[in-house]
């Protein structure tokens, strides 16, 4: 009885929960703030800050790169790159376990091209952010194919900001943006993320885009807003930023996140806690909470963190004019934590001028 009680509980929760989508047009993280458990209201930096709180913007430039790859990656990719070899090897794949396995569940991957520059004008920092991002996301079960969630979108924006001292202590920040975005899958523009049935080919065919009119399929077009402030006394760090899409195509509706947190700098330490999506009533206290750890060596970085329950971390070489770096982190694709969990890899180039 205790069994099918909770069992019950547990379908119930997965059906009355939409996706909680950590990244969509005109929002993402860099490499450093999912590797900290997620955290950025305090912990941002450099052009990027202008995406999540703008209050930490400086002047600097840079052009980066995120490659978001999936926990999967490991065993599909060799067995999608011996198939390309050999076309016939596909009757192996599909008595493959250990490959049929890697491909159930939730797996995204994703590409970030972003950069821009900043300067100082008289009492302010000031500057610009332009970026590409785009997804491909599934989820999937071997045991019913023919209720498939399939997905892929793109955007394109840009945006100016910048921040100003109002005392020694507090600053406040504020970008704007416009953008373009669209779903690639579904073509059709229905809800996002399509379901279909991958045994049928008119089901596919229905979703799927015309490959040489990729780009026309990016016509939504969105504003986006973004308010922040920072205190800082000593070595203790209190922020809060706000940040508003008009247009959110992965959801069809406006996209608003308010996030507040606190940091302190221990110098060769900095630790982080912060609360994010306050404004969310469909996430537990739990699912918002994130934690995060940067040691600074100085050519070297290292991460760590705690996200809705899910451990992250990373680490990033710094020298000088050019940064690589690699985190693992979860996105957690539900409103309570660690229940629809996602493990992923980002690689991250960057160079800052």
């Amino acid at each position: 009885m205790r069994r099918t009680l909770s069992f019950l509980l547990t379908l119930l929760v997965l059906l009355a929960f939409s996706y909680q989508w950590e990244s969509w047009p005109g929002f993402f993280k860099p490499m450093k703030n999912s590797a900290m458990g997620g955290t950025y209201v305090t912990t941002a930096e450099g052009i990027e800050s202008l995406l999540l709180n703008p209050a930490l913007f400086e002047a600097g430039g840079a052009v980066g790169a995120n490659l978001n790859l999936s926990e999967n990656v490991v065993t599909i990719a060799p067995k999608l790159f011996e198939l390309l070899q050999d076309p016939s090897k596909i009757t192996q794949l599909a008595t493959d376990t250990e490959f049929l396995r890697a491909v159930q569940g939730v797996h995204s991957y994703g590409l970030d091209l972003y950069g821009g520059y900043g300067t100082n004008v008289v009492w302010a920092n000031v500057g610009g952010l332009g970026a590409f991002q785009t997804e491909l996301f599934w989820n999937l079960s071997l045991t019913n194919l023919n209720q498939v969630e399939l997905g892929a979108w793109a955007s394109y924006f840009g945006m100016v900001g910048g921040s100003v001292k109002l005392t020694k202590d507090l600053k406040i920040g504020l970008s704007v943006g416009f953008g373009m975005s669209g779903t690639l899958i579904p073509a059709t523009g229905t809800s996002y993320p399509a379901t279909v049935d991958v045994t049928d080919q008119n089901s596919l065919n229905d979703v799927l885009p015309d490959v040489s009119k990729l780009f026309s399929y990016i016509d939504t077009p969105f504003f986006v807003f973004n308010v922040g402030a920072l205190y800082r006394w000593n070595d203790l760090s209190l922020g809060v930023a706000f940040h508003y899409n008009s247009k959110n195509v992965l959801n069809s509706a406006p996209s608003q996140v308010l996030s507040a947190g606190v940091s302190y700098d221990l110098k060769i330490l900095k630790l982080a806690f912060e609360v994010e999506d306050v404004l969310n009533t469909q996430k537990t206290f739990y699912r918002k909470m994130n934690l995060g750890l940067e040691s600074d060596f100085g050519f070297l970085k290292l991460y760590a963190g705690l996200h809705a329950g899910w451990l992250t971390g990373g680490l990033k070489l710094d020298v000088p004019f050019f940064n690589v770096a690699f985190s693992t982190y979860v996105v957690e694709f539900s409103p309570n934590a660690g229940l629809m969990g996602e493990r992923k890899y980002t690689l991250s180039f960057s160079a800052r001028f």
